[in-house]
């Protein structure tokens, strides 16, 4: 052993625990930082070969500084997180819904409330069906209960158009963060390329996972050079694809389209795409987070596109292509919700617009539909479409998405406005106004170009006569059309008959005077038809609507409690491994600054021994 030896490993113990000194400081310092992990100094015995049989210790060696730190708990919480978020802004959003459905206030409860007050009067009038005041009466409860349907419609057209805008602003973030991890990554790589461990860097980095977790489900990996020269490659997977690779980005794109996905959908709804080409599914169930949700909550149908057998594709008068299908899934127009111009066909991997469309109804009940498709389809895709058309493949218009967002809420409201207007006018029509003249119909639709009313000639229970999609004025100028024109958007009562109670067809002869009020009888009834909805009656049928959003939110704030349960039991634990404590980091402290004087205790001693072994010997 040489005579200097207790210098060096003083000196060791020296720099080992000064260095784990202020990794303790460290530590003690970002116990308020976001994501910041406990580091600590390893440190291991150091030894030197004396000869071939003996080992001399040579005092201490602090290797390197490890982050406390789980990839296995990161990866759990950034799923548990993104399933969170997508269940956190479904219950925000399907609440919203069931508040404009059921409830407009706490006196009148909405659009339920308003028809039990229509039916209630209706059947209160009976007796007295010849008063004008009893009329107006009616009158005023039908108009209310118009509104109703329309300020729902309204207001879930404003619920779609927050939607949208959401998914325009999770889209920047997401393309933020994904920016800021390549760039983090960079320093890390530039860092690690010398030696260093870059813990701080790698934290940063994973806060920004954490926070890119909100927006989407995200799958990490880390590879190490095949050649062992160089930085390491990281990959951020989103969706399937790649949205960070290292120092480089793939942005999602958005884009603001013309299409319509529902007749009563908003304008300008956003398509998210990849930067580099490669597909995006926006409506992928892998996608998760907050964008699955709004997508769902946007665009969700309960899968009830129409759908349909592609028959033939030929060329109208005016040189445009044709594509006509039939087998539809649909056959009855007060059920339809497809959009009445720049619409999506769907057919195999292909996708066109139609710029209007007609309706054909056939003798066993079905209805063969005629599409118009976008002038500028190209040849090459109408070649393809011939060759999907003589295979005879499925056509869907829009996409089904498996989720009762806003489009089938819609649907079930035009559903209901349709159905209900036109029993009603049915019946209406088949009576004696207080002039002795035949009913006409109570609910019509506005006409947005022009504020006029539609005349409607559709039966109950009977194929309504076939249509264009975008309705053209007759030589008398009116409208005339099918019950698709009406929807919860633009329902209303027809001018002549709000401005005149004695047009309210009541009676069942046209000379029984102003109180027999027997077709009046017939329309009350109209609240107890069983078969006029699948699901029953018109209350029933409303109720039904109400509860499924309400089963659904309570749903939704059930999995959102449960989930969040899930995500802080992991991030717990996560804390368990990485977390940094006040009081321990404190005892540390003190810990190595007691180790560290006993270094300086054998500096001091070794200086004794060795100036009485060389001034005080005189060796």
């Amino acid at each position: 052993m040489g005579t200097f030896d207790g210098y060096d490993i003083a000196r060791s113990g020296i720099h080992a625990y000064s260095a784990s000194m202020q990794t303790a400081a460290h530590n003690l310092a970002n116990i308020g930082t976001k994501g910041y992990s406990k580091q600590v100094v390893n440190v291991t015995a150091q030894t030197r070969n004396i000869s071939s049989i003996k080992v001399q210790g040579s005092g201490v060696f602090a290797s390197d500084i490890e982050r406390q730190h789980s990839d296995y708990y990161d990866t759990k919480y950034e799923a548990s997180n993104s399933t969170y978020n997508k269940y956190s802004t479904s219950s925000y959003y399907l609440t919203e819904l069931e508040r404009y459905i059921y409830a407009a206030d706490e006196t009148e409860g909405g659009l339920t409330t308003s028809f039990d007050n229509l039916c209630k009067t209706l059947s209160a009038t009976i007796a007295d069906g010849g008063n004008m005041t009893r009329r107006q009466e009616i009158l005023t409860y039908a108009e209310t209960f118009t509104e109703f349907i329309q300020d729902s419609a309204n207001n879930l057209k404003s619920l779609q158009a927050e939607a949208n805008i959401e998914i325009k602003n999770a889209v920047e973030q997401v393309n933020a963060l994904a920016e800021k991890i390549a760039t983090v990554t960079g320093q890390i790589n530039k860092l690690e390329s010398y030696g260093n461990t870059a813990n701080d860097l790698r934290d940063q980095r994973a806060v920004l996972l954490d926070e890119l977790s909100d927006f989407c489900h995200i799958d990490v990996v880390e590879k190490p050079p095949a050649d062992g020269v160089g930085g390491n490659q990281f990959l951020v997977y989103v969706n399937g694809g790649i949205l960070v690779d290292t120092i480089q980005t793939n942005k999602l794109i958005y884009t603001e389209t013309e299409i319509m996905k529902g007749q009563n959908d908003i304008k300008g709804l956003y398509n998210v795409t990849r930067e580099n080409g490669t597909p995006f599914d926006q409506y992928s169930t892998a996608l998760g987070g907050k964008l699955q949700a709004l997508f769902e909550i946007r665009d969700g149908n309960n899968t009830e596109a129409l759908k349909g057998t592609a028959e033939s594709l030929m060329e109208n008068s005016d040189g445009k292509l044709v594509l006509k299908i039939n087998n539809a899934s649909i056959n009855d127009i007060r059920k339809l919700s497809i959009p009445q111009e720049k619409g999506e066909i769907n057919i195999i991997s292909s996708t066109y617009t139609y710029e209007s469309f007609s309706v054909e109804p056939e003798d066993d009940g079905t209805f063969t539909y005629s599409f118009v498709l976008n002038a500028n389809t190209t040849l090459e895709e109408a070649r393809g479409l011939r060759s999907a058309v003589d295979r005879g493949a499925t056509v869907s218009i829009g996409q089904d998405v498996d989720f009762k967002g806003i489009p089938y809420y819609m649907a079930q409201l035009n559903e209901f406005t349709r159905t209900y207007a036109q029993r009603f006018n049915d019946i209406h029509k088949e009576g004696f106004d207080a002039s002795g003249k035949s009913g006409i119909d109570v609910f019509n639709a506005t006409i947005p170009t022009t504020g006029e009313n539609f005349t409607f000639a559709d039966k109950s229970g009977e194929v309504p006569a076939a249509f264009d999609s975008m309705p053209a004025g007759s030589a008398d100028g009116t409208y005339k059309g099918s019950y698709y024109y009406m929807t919860a958007l633009n329902v209303c009562i027809t001018k002549e008959v709000a401005d005149d109670p004695t047009k309210l067809a009541f009676n069942q002869m046209a000379n029984s005077g102003e109180s027999e009020s027997l077709n009046l009888q017939r329309l009350s009834a109209l609240k107890d038809d069983s078969k006029m909805f699948l699901r029953g009656a018109p209350d029933a049928f409303l109720q039904a609507m109400t509860t499924d959003v309400a089963v659904d939110a309570r749903k939704m704030i059930t999995l959102e409690t449960s989930q969040k349960n899930i995500r802080d039991a992991v991030d717990i634990r996560r804390q368990s491994i990485s977390g940094t404590d006040e009081d321990e980091e404190t005892q540390d402290l003190v810990t190595y600054q007691n180790l560290l004087f006993n270094q300086y205790k054998v500096l001091s001693v070794m200086n004794e021994v060795l100036d009485k072994l060389i001034n005080g010997t005189a060796v």
